[in-house]
């Protein structure tokens, strides 16, 4: 008896249908997948609530009806969200900024109170009660909300010359700076050191949300930030207003230290990690200077720069200039 005649024979008498597929003889019942599995997606995902609507999770109630999955995704897209408990604060008590949604958990609606209830202003946008999971869901991976995520319009940017007059103090221009966790740090360093303004290109600059709230810690809502379409052509006008400009630059001769004696209005232009200041705005700067580094290492992160730089800008400047 040939092989294939035993096979059919045993198939006969279990009553069983099988079918070949890709030269493989298999049973019609699919295998089990663990992936399929409510107890592999808690494993997956351990805050996830089984079995729960979005939006009515371990008890809590929404407001404005039940966000989707879908719905936060496509929100997620278009950026300009916020989050985090300092963050999201500084950007409700901000007049200059219009709110579409605020996303909170129970406990960080509690938290921040006024905020949301008349302080400086009443919140008028889509306000829901979420589980903090269901935030995960709409943020990029790792992301600290705190129980927090607000939507917001862009921030207005403000005029280049009213920042600018008089001509004293501490203006930070960024060139090509594109990392929003070094865009936050750095304007968090411009509030600690109280500098005027922080100056970005339009054409790459990370929109003023998302990572750059978080890290810079509500500060991007109390420091004024300007946009301008040419750093080159922006420098040449802080120059006739009255303002030195300092590119930093390793190769430079002259120490920052050096570079700001007799500080009085300083235009401080720190270039992108690797490529530095572009040639026509390095040849738009009054003055080069360096970090002194006598140790091993040859570069230092461009927000570690920016505050060893604002630091000796501060100390020359003198609190009668500010």
């Amino acid at each position: 008896m040939s092989k294939q005649t035993r096979n059919r024979n045993l198939m006969n008498k279990s009553g069983k249908k099988q079918k070949k597929t890709d030269g493989n003889v298999r049973g019609t019942t699919a295998p089990w997948n663990p992936a399929d599995s409510g107890d592999n997606r808690r494993k997956s995902d351990p805050k996830r609530p089984l079995g729960r609507s979005m939006g009515k999770s371990r008890g809590i109630k929404t407001h404005g009806g039940s966000p989707n999955r879908r719905d936060f995704g496509s929100e997620a897209a278009k950026e300009n969200w916020i989050w985090g408990h300092h963050a999201v604060k500084a950007a409700l008590e901000n007049p200059r900024r219009t709110h579409h949604k605020l996303l909170v958990s129970k406990t960080m609606y509690e938290r921040l109170g006024d905020s949301i209830k008349g302080f400086p202003k009443e919140f008028k946008g889509e306000l829901i009660k979420v589980h903090p999971s269901e935030i995960d869901d709409l943020l990029p991976d790792g992301a600290a909300h705190q129980g927090a995520a607000l939507k917001s319009a862009p921030l207005p940017d403000h005029d280049l010359d009213a920042i600018a007059s008089p001509a004293k103090g501490l203006i930070i221009v960024l060139d090509q700076i594109t990392d929003p966790h070094n865009v936050g740090a750095i304007f968090r360093l411009a509030a600690a050191f109280d500098a005027k303004a922080v100056v970005l290109q339009t054409r790459g600059a990370p929109p003023l949300a998302g990572a750059v709230t978080k890290v810079a810690v509500g500060t991007v809502e109390t420091v004024p930030h300007v946009l301008v379409t040419n750093i080159a052509n922006s420098l040449l006008e802080l120059q006739k207003m009255g303002w030195r400009v300092t590119g930093l630059a390793g190769e430079a001769n002259i120490t920052l230290q050096q570079a700001f004696q007799r500080a009085e209005a300083e235009v401080i232009v720190m270039g992108a990690e690797g490529p530095g200041l572009r040639k026509r705005v390095r040849d738009c700067c009054d003055q080069l200077a360096k970090i002194p580094m006598p140790g091993e290492a040859e570069s230092l992160n461009v927000s570690t720069a920016a505050g060893i730089a604002l630091y000796e800008a501060t100390r020359n400047i003198g609190r009668d200039m500010r």
